[in-house]
């Protein structure tokens, strides 16, 4: 089933009377649309995408099931009169609560000021991957994946973080990502005590943890993994709190399968930490889905009300933290299935030091 077949799906089981999609994201799952320029108007029978001149050839080839519409003054004065125009019933409308801007959903409500409408998440209908989406996906890790093994013989002590980005973000162009999936993490030393320390000008120094959390994008989809390394010789610290992570990461790996809660895999990790002695130091989710969107449902956390199912994708990350001291994180993505999961990403786990 196609992005619109899912949707118009969606339209006649809740009976609604319609969706309006403007989101980038969306647009691409749901009509197949690349441009920056357009806005699609779906019903449980009709689907039109609503452009530019820039843009219209685009979506003739791009946008199956859909008819292209050409507006030249105001999008929202075209949508208003296509209703009317072709006589569809619109008294019902969904649209993107949590991305919408205030005066765009104004301006929307102006114009079809006798529709009712209804915020809804569209990432609810993505969150099972189709095939093709799956195959993408796979290709994103693998650049991903040789993309790593390229960087880590040309890191050195006394280079910086930003220059490691670099060396890191290159190699995955040269083999087809379009960009980095997000802006690429390099936390070394000290700084790798930051869940979310993108790469600075900070000195990479011998001894020094040094945490990628990374991705590749191909064909608008995403990967997403990390890996901490360590300059030249592990101390004893470094190695127990990696194998900590690296037990507790493994663990909720191994307990994925379609009908377990996202809770359950939250939990597998962080209660391992938390026995650790080091509950306090892992504050943040365990995970969350990967498609077009970097961070997609369902999501992997102490408040999830999430149920796994087959093709769903995940990551599982758990991390330690000692603040201005070091920390470290562990992430492989996988496929739920229906006995387990495919781990999409490749590359080992075993702690890495670099002779450097």
């Amino acid at each position: 089933m196609n992005g619109l077949a899912t949707l118009q799906g969606f339209l006649q089981e809740e009976s609604y009377g319609g969706a309006i999609l403007i989101s980038p994201i969306n647009l691409h799952y749901f009509a197949g649309f690349t441009g920056t320029t357009g806005v699609a108007l779906v019903t449980p029978n009709k689907a039109y995408m609503i452009t530019d001149s820039r843009y219209t050839e685009q979506a003739k080839e791009q946008c199956e099931g859909y008819e292209v519409v050409e507006y030249t003054g105001d999008v929202y004065e075209t949508i208003r009169d296509l209703p009317k125009r072709l006589s569809i019933g619109l008294t019902t409308c969904c649209f993107e609560g949590n991305y919408m801007s205030v005066d765009v959903f104004q301006q929307v409500c102006d114009t079809l000021n006798e529709t009712e409408f209804l915020s809804f998440d569209f990432a609810s209908l993505r969150i099972v991957k189709r095939e093709d989406e799956l195959k993408y996906l796979r290709q994103a890790f693998n650049i991903a994946d040789e993309s790593f093994a390229a960087m880590l013989p040309q890191l050195k002590v006394g280079m910086t973080e930003n220059e490691a980005r670099i060396i890191l973000e290159t190699e995955m162009l040269r083999r087809g990502s379009k960009e980095p999936s997000f802006a690429t993490i390099v936390a070394s030393g000290y700084r790798s005590s930051m869940p979310h320390g993108v790469a600075s000008d900070k000195v990479m120094e011998r001894g020094d943890f040094v945490t990628f959390d990374f991705g590749a994008m191909y064909k608008g989809y995403h990967s997403d993994m990390t890996r901490t390394i360590v300059l030249g010789k592990a101390s004893d610290e470094q190695k127990e709190l990696y194998s900590i992570v690296l037990e507790a990461q493994q663990r909720g790996v191994a307990s994925i399968k379609e009908g377990v809660t996202a809770l359950e895999i939250d939990s597998i990790c962080r209660d391992y930490i938390k026995e650790q002695g080091y509950g306090s130091n892992f504050r943040h989710g365990t995970g969350h889905g990967v498609g077009l969107d970097i961070h997609e449902l369902p999501v992997v956390s102490p408040k999830s009300k999430d149920i796994l199912r087959s093709n769903m994708v995940v990551t599982v990350e758990p991390g330690i933290y000692l603040p201005g001291h070091m920390g470290l994180r562990i992430e492989d993505t996988v496929i739920v299935t229906k006995e387990g999961c495919e781990v999409l990403t490749k590359t080992p786990k075993d702690l890495i030091e670099l002779d450097v």
